[in-house]
C-alpha cells in the first residue's frame, strides 16, 4: 500500500472498517465450483455415476454457496432417476427444499417426470395437505383443467387436445405478476393420488371445485373444444372454489390454424374475470407454437407422457420441432425425459437441459 500522511490513513481505515460493518464484499465472489462444472459435463455426457459423486460432493460442501448447492441437489435428483435410484432421488429432492428460503418451484418442462412426483410428495409431507406454495399469499392462484374434446369431426385424431390446450394456456399466464398458475403435472398427480381420474374425457364443475379445494385455488377453470374441418370452437367456464359461482363463461371460435390467438384471446378473458391486470405482451408465448401440426404432436406427447411410454413420448416432441424448428418448448419437453430414457436402459440418452 502506497503511504499516507496520518489523516490520510485514519481515512483508509475508517473505510476499512466501514466496509467490514457492512459486509461488503473487498474481493470477488466466489466462482462456481470446479466441482460442479465436473458434475455437469459428466451429466451432459451422460455418465452418471460419475456425475453422482460430484454432485453430492459440491451438495454437502457447507463452504458453498447456497445457489450452487441447490443446483447440485437439482441435478443430483435427475442423475439419480437416470440411474432408477428413486429414494435416493427423493432425499436429494427433500435436501434442495430443505435449502429454502428463497422459495423453490421446480419446471416441469425441464425436470423428468419422475423428478416433479417426488417433489410433490415431499411438498405434501412438509405441508401436510395438497396446498399449493406460495411466494405471495396474495395472488390469485387458478387450476386449469384438461378440457373436454366435444368434436365429432377426426375426434380420435385431436383428441390430445385436451390436454395441449390447457397446457398451452398455463404456459401463456405463467410468470405473470399478480397470478399464479398451478401445472398441469401437479393437477394430474392429485388425480393419480386420490384416484380420481377423469372420466371419457370429461370434466365437470363439481370435480373442478373439488379439485381447487384440494390445491388452495382461488379459481378453477376447465372447458371444452369442438373442431371441425374449417372451424373451431372453444368455450370454457371459470368457477369460483370458495362459492362455485361461475366467474366467466366464454367461447372464442375461430379458424382451426387460428387455435393460438383463440387460447391467447381464452386467457385473457379469464385474467379480467378474476381482475388481474395483465398486458398482451406479458404473456409468456415466445416458447409454443403457431402451428397446428406441432401443437397436435406435442399434445399427443403429453398423452404418451402420462402414460408412461417415455420413448414415445419424446419421439412426439422430436416430432412437433420437425413441424416447427422454432418451439422451444418441445425441444426443452423432449431433452427433460433424457434421465427417464436412461432409466428404462434406452442407449443414447445424454443429460441435457438446464
Amino acid at each position: 500500500m502506497t503511504e499516507c500522511s496520518s489523516t490520510a490513513r485514519r481515512a483508509c481505515l475508517a473505510i476499512l472498517l466501514l466496509a467490514a460493518g457492512a459486509g461488503l464484499a473487498l474481493r470477488p465472489a466466489l466462482a462456481q465450483p470446479q466441482a460442479l462444472q465436473e458434475a455437469q459435463d459428466a451429466y451432459e455426457f451422460a455418465e452418471y455415476d460419475r456425475a453422482i459423486g460430484l454432485f453430492s460432493e459440491v451438495a454437502q460442501d457447507a463452504a458453498v454457496g447456497k445457489e450452487y448447492r441447490r443446483e447440485a441437489l437439482r441435478y443430483l435428483g435427475r442423475a439419480y432417476v437416470a440411474r432408477d435410484k428413486r429414494d435416493q432421488a427423493r432425499d436429494a429432492i427433500q435436501s434442495l427444499v430443505e435449502l429454502e428460503p428463497p422459495l423453490i418451484e421446480l419446471d416441469p418442462d425441464r425436470e423428468p417426470p419422475a423428478i416433479m412426483d417426488l417433489y410433490y410428495e415431499v411438498r405434501k409431507q412438509i405441508a401436510g395437505d395438497y396446498q399449493t406454495e406460495k411466494a405471495d399469499p396474495g395472488l390469485q392462484t387458478v387450476a386449469i383443467m384438461d378440457f373436454s374434446n366435444g368434436s365429432i369431426y377426426e375426434r380420435d385424431r385431436v383428441a390430445s387436445l385436451s390436454k395441449g390446450f390447457p397446457s398451452m394456456m398455463i404456459n401463456f399466464l405463467s410468470g405473470t405478476v399478480d397470478l399464479k398458475v398451478i401445472e398441469r403435472e401437479r393437477i394430474q398427480w392429485i388425480l393419480k393420488e386420490i384416484e380420481l381420474q377423469q372420466n371419457a374425457d370429461v370434466v365437470d364443475q363439481s370435480t373442478a371445485v373439488r379439485i381447487g379445494n384440494l390445491l388452495g385455488a382461488n379459481a378453477v377453470l376447465f372447458g371444452t373444444y369442438i373442431m371441425q374441418e374449417d372451424e373451431m370452437w372453444i368455450s370454457s367456464r371459470l368457477v369460483k372454489v370458495e362459492t362455485s359461482e361461475i366467474l366467466l363463461s366464454e367461447k372464442v371460435t375461430g379458424d382451426p390454424d387460428d387455435f393460438f390467438e383463440l387460447i391467447e384471446d381464452l386467457s385473457l378473458r379469464m385474467t379480467r374475470a378474476i381482475n388481474v391486470e395483465l398486458e398482451e405482451t406479458e404473456l409468456g408465448s415466445g416458447s409454443e407454437t403457431q402451428s397446428l401440426d406441432a401443437m397436435m404432436a406435442y399434445s399427443d406427447g403429453l398423452v404418451e407422457l402420462e402414460n408412461g411410454n417415455y420413448q414415445a413420448a419424446y419421439e412426439k416432441f422430436l416430432m412437433a420441432q420437425e413441424y416447427d424448428p422454432n418451439y422451444k418448448r418441445a425441444e426443452i419437453k423432449a431433452e427433460s425425459l433424457r434421465p427417464m430414457l436412461a432409466a428404462s436402459g434406452v442407449t443414447g440418452s445424454g443429460g441435457g437441459g438446464n
